[in-house]
């Protein structure tokens, strides 16, 4: 059985539209505004071409329910997102800040650090028990507590070491991403020349210790 089409225009947006002869004086929803009509018997538009078709409305006892469009994701993962790249070089820059600024902190109470390098340095024979009695003496000497600028290098030294294995990790799980690569190559070198300089410095205490014994 043909159907046939039956042109008219929206009575609340007056956009052209069509439906077929089978939906004449039932709710239709229109394509453009969405808005419940009811199409007419009769044609009341001529031969246009391109005019749209009117969704028909499903009954529902007594009430009109609009179809339910089906949902589409148009959202696409973003090829040049890395954002483990991106945290490996934040990591990075903040482990050299911190590194820096503790030099600068240094460099300021030069004397201060020189005096306590003094007083620490272990003696021949000495052990981890006179240094800690030496220390002790600093501290006491300082009323009681150690001096704000050597809280604050601790501190700075501290976070900076936390900061290096963690752009070290990051950013070799980032490497196998081509996106913002360059990023975690910079943070794997910057992090491991400072690893690879402090695991030296404490290996080069540790033998000083020895030949001091």
């Amino acid at each position: 059985m043909l159907w046939m089409a039956i042109r008219f225009q929206c009575g609340a947006c007056s956009q052209p539209i069509e439906v077929d002869d089978e939906w004449a004086q039932r709710a239709v929803a229109c394509p453009y505004c969405r808005k419940t009509i009811t199409a007419p018997s009769e044609f009341t538009l001529g031969d246009l071409s391109r005019i749209p078709m009117a969704t028909p409305l499903m009954d529902v006892g007594s009430a009109v329910v609009l179809p339910t469009p089906a949902l589409r994701s148009y959202a696409q993962p973003d090829s040049n997102a890395n954002p483990l790249a991106v945290a490996a070089f934040i990591l990075a820059c903040a482990m050299v800040l911190l590194l820096l600024s503790g030099a600068m902190v240094l460099d300021s109470h030069s004397l201060d650090w020189e005096q306590l390098q003094k007083e620490l340095q272990p003696q021949p024979g000495a052990d981890a028990r006179s240094q800690f009695q030496s220390m002790m003496r600093y501290i006491e000497a300082h009323g009681g507590r150690l001096p704000g600028w050597l809280m604050a290098v601790g501190w700075m030294g501290f976070f900076a070491m936390a900061a290096c294995p963690a752009a070290i990790v990051c950013g070799l799980l980032a490497l196998r991403r081509r996106a913002r690569r360059p990023l975690a190559v910079i943070a794997l070198v910057s992090s491991g020349c400072v690893g690879l300089f402090f695991c030296l410095s404490l290996l080069a205490g540790f033998m000083g210790v020895g030949l001091h014994r």
